[in-house]
């Protein structure tokens, strides 16, 4: 009897155990919204159409019927009946509401991959558990990958430069703030502090002008900005060390309905948007013909493929993970306006928070 592999890999479980693992250590990747695909049959650079929520259904007013009266003046005695209530003029039938999901394309932009080949001597060996020697080691790549990525779209789309003035002035654009440089002292310290959360209570009012959720709402800054928020007095961190969740453990704490995350990708600037104001979309092909063996699968709207195959010239075994995916801004319905003002098809669920620092006075 020959002798079996001694991993006795699933595909299906192996793929459904890497998007776990994959999903556990995502910190920036894990904040978009997600939409997937399995039974994908375009490639990179095809688009998929996604449903964007509508917004509340209006409601109408109307009148109750005129109140009746005792129609003999004086007379305490005798009250109206039902019937000389008159009836109601205007029609006060509720429009008919309409759920208007619309739609709007996400390009698949990227083919993001990685795999490792097994010799037969590492499967013999060296590798007693393939789950924390390779899976482990396949999906941490690619939560640092999408971390990195999602980190990059930040900087270059969450921002209401789009806006024009009048819609600027009805919803708030973009916000610059000045804080002092750093010189140590306590006083020094709540001023720069206060700059910054006097900044973080403008984007609060500029979300909420916009009817942004309060609920999972981030702030995405660099690790100096959270040395000014951890150094003041006022602030109080929330520790999450018991949490396997990496996002959760990379937030050090919220601030005006703000879960507070740093990243090294970012400087003396802040991010603040609403979890629905981007979305990945990630998409898998079919399995090969000529692969020994692979599952697609998704497990919290991430899409993946894992394929096995063999290479007869080296006698080893080769392992990967890949997926396509692409990410995109969530922009409103081309009917949004705010206060009276038509805003449309622009993005509002986020903006930027510039911070420059300035010597003080004399200095």
């Amino acid at each position: 009897m020959p002798t079996q592999h001694h991993f006795n890999l699933d595909p299906k479980q192996v793929t459904i155990a890497a998007l776990g693992l994959l999903d556990r250590q995502l910190t920036l990747g894990g904040i978009p919204a997600r939409y997937s695909e399995l039974n994908f049959t375009g490639g990179i650079g095809d688009v998929i159409n996604v449903n964007r929520e509508s917004r509340g259904i209006p409601v109408q007013e109307s009148g109750i019927s005129t109140p009746i009266k005792n129609p003999i003046t004086g007379d305490k005695n005798v009250f109206a009946a039902a019937s000389d209530r008159p009836l109601p003029t205007a029609d006060r039938r509720a429009p008919d509401g309409f759920i208007n999901e619309s739609r709007f394309p996400v390009q698949l932009t990227t083919l993001a991959q990685n795999g490792t080949t097994l010799s037969m001597e590492q499967i013999a060996f060296d590798l007693r558990q393939f789950g924390s020697q390779v899976l482990s080691k396949l999906t941490r790549g690619f939560a640092e990958y999408f971390d990195d990525t999602t980190a990059s779209f930040i900087k270059a789309n969450i921002n209401r430069s789009s806006l024009t003035a009048a819609q600027k002035a009805a919803i708030g654009g973009d916000i610059t703030v000045s804080i002092p440089t750093a010189d140590g002292t306590a006083a020094n310290l709540s001023r720069r502090a206060l700059g910054i959360r006097t900044a973080l209570v403008d984007a609060r009012m500029a979300l909420g002008i916009a009817g942004v959720p309060a609920s999972e709402r981030y702030l995405i800054c660099g690790p100096e900005v959270e040395a000014i928020l951890l150094k003041d007095p006022e602030f109080v961190a929330v520790d999450y060390s018991g949490d396997t969740n990496a996002l959760r453990r990379a937030t050090i704490g919220r601030i005006y309905t703000f879960d507070i995350v740093p990243h090294n990708s970012f400087g003396l600037e802040m991010y603040v948007f609403h979890k629905s104001a981007m979305l990945l979309a990630s998409a898998c092909p079919a399995i090969p013909m000529g692969a020994v063996t692979g599952s697609v699968q998704n497990i919290n709207g991430i899409a993946t493929r894992m394929l096995v195959d063999y290479d007869y010239g080296k006698k080893a075994d080769t392992v990967g993970l890949d997926t396509m995916y692409g990410l995109a801004t969530v922009r409103e319905d081309p009917d949004y306006s705010v206060r009276g003002t038509p805003v449309g098809e622009k993005f509002v669920r986020g903006l930027k928070i510039s911070v420059t620092e300035t010597a003080p006075a004399g200095g």
